[in-house]
């Protein structure tokens, strides 16, 4: 009997169901996991701060500071352009003053070489009172003036004065004050009322003149005639002969 109940009332290990001896070896071979004591009260505080960023409140105080931001930089942006443009404003306001000034006193060198010229003409108009038959003098110290006056603007500025007479008509040199006709092969300065004159190579005033046109521009050259032709000159004899028409 002690067999049997040995046999029966007792399960040996082998005969444990497979899902048992599963879960047993599972558990041997899992690590071993610290376990983590949480604190009371911190996922309500976790969640409370998530849900204080997504509240309308939140969303709006951010929007406030970025628009205060933005206001601060558009304000600083305007300040420097306000500036660029006070500085280009200010510098042209200079250009446009030492460009007058430049034309004011551009010429103050060439004035302070003319005024001797100015008092030769007074010590000239002086002695013309003085001595009124004396021409011969007056007229030499006009000579003396007018050479002095062009040496300097020629040697120290530049003008020159160009000849005319005799050249063909150029408008770019001559301007025709009168013209007539000629035997000339093309228009042609026969005569100089005022000068022109250079500055260095550039015209500043251009020469008074007189035109002569050529008489015949269109007309052909004259040509030699031609002898008529030996028919011609038989036909003609034949005719003009009295005693050929008497007999």
């Amino acid at each position: 009997m002690s067999k049997h109940k040995h046999e029966h009332g007792e399960t040996p290990k082998e005969m444990q169901p497979e899902n048992e001896q599963a879960q047993t070896q599972n558990q041997e071979n899992q690590p071993l996991v610290p376990e983590v004591e949480v604190q009371p009260g911190a996922e309500g505080q976790a969640d409370s701060h998530a849900g204080a960023v997504n509240t309308p409140e939140a969303q709006l105080a951010a929007a406030k500071a970025e628009i205060e931001l933005l206001k601060a930089q558009v304000a600083e942006l305007n300040d420097k352009y306000l500036r660029t443009l006070a500085e280009q404003v200010n510098f042209r306001k200079r250009v446009v003053k030492e460009k007058e000034e430049f034309q004011q006193y551009a010429v103050s060198a060439l004035l302070t070489d003319l005024i001797p010229v100015l008092d030769d003409f007074d010590r000239s108009l002086e002695a013309v009172a003085q001595n009124h038959n004396d021409t011969g003098k007056v007229i030499d110290g006009i000579r003396l003036i007018q050479k002095r006056l062009y040496d300097t603007l020629s040697n120290k500025y530049g003008l020159s004065r160009y000849e005319t007479k005799g050249l063909v008509f150029d408008p770019h040199l001559h301007e025709a004050m009168f013209s007539d006709q000629g035997d000339v092969p093309e228009p042609t300065v026969t005569q100089e009322f005022m000068p022109g004159y250079k500055l260095h190579d550039r015209i500043v005033r251009t020469a008074k003149v007189k035109v002569t046109m050529p008489a015949n521009p269109g007309s052909p050259a004259p040509t030699t005639p031609e002898p008529p032709a030996e028919e011609d000159q038989d036909t003609a004899a034949g005719e003009g002969d009295p005693g050929d028409s008497a007999s």
